[in-house]
């Protein structure tokens, strides 16, 4: 009950700091309002600003949905990491699930970092999704790079190294597991699920671009 508290305030933190600081649909009216090559009916517009704010009720849940989803897999990860390292003995998936909840603040933060800087720049709709503070994405010229790169680059930012390290912080301290070998279980199944993400994304990215 703890560990789903914790990610109902995560959720609770990005909605509130979204709905204060952004307003996403005047966003993504003025980015539709502005589209030269594709001219939308007007009932068009309304039907979609519409469906955005009846989706915009269930925001908080979608985002609990997400976390939840996300803490999950990254504990099938460790758990995975310590099948092959044959360290999985008496160690419950829930623990797991722990460790995933307290390491995910870090990208929480970042989250809700996007949304305050973002919100004191003037970014349209599209600028902001692409906009990830301290990413490699964020050192280069947006324009300069071919659009299938641009989810790596974002991946590279420094939340996530942290993630890394919190990872195997919570690693060690939960399961009493010593720094050295909680390094290679978390770094060693973190690396390849991660790769795994990665190329599956740049797979999809050219088939549907």
């Amino acid at each position: 009950m703890k560990i789903l508290g914790i990610l109902g305030f995560y959720s609770l933190c990005l909605f509130l700091v979204s709905f204060i600081l952004l307003d996403f649909e005047s966003l993504l009216t003025a980015e539709l309002a502005g589209q030269q090559e594709i001219e939308i009916p007007e009932n068009i517009l309304l039907d979609m600003l519409e469906d955005m704010r009846y989706w915009n009720k269930f925001s908080v849940l979608l985002t609990f949905l997400i976390l939840t989803i996300k803490c999950f897999l990254m504990a099938l990860v460790l758990y995975a990491g310590l099948f092959f390292a044959n360290r999985h003995q008496d160690i419950s998936l829930g623990s797991l699930f722990s460790i995933a909840v307290y390491a995910e603040s870090i990208i929480v933060i970042g989250g809700v970092l996007k949304v305050f800087l973002g919100a004191q720049s003037d970014l349209t709709y599209s600028e902001f999704t692409l906009f990830a503070p301290f990413s490699l994405l964020s050192l280069l010229e947006v324009s300069s790079v071919p659009s299938i790169w641009y989810y790596p680059l974002q991946l590279l930012n420094i939340f996530e190294v942290i993630y890394c390290i919190l990872l195997v912080y919570f690693f060690s301290h939960e399961l009493d597991f010593k720094k050295s070998e909680s390094s290679k279980i978390v770094m060693g199944s973190y690396a390849f699920s991660m790769s795994f993400w990665v190329i599956l994304v740049l797979f999809l990215t050219l088939n549907f671009t």
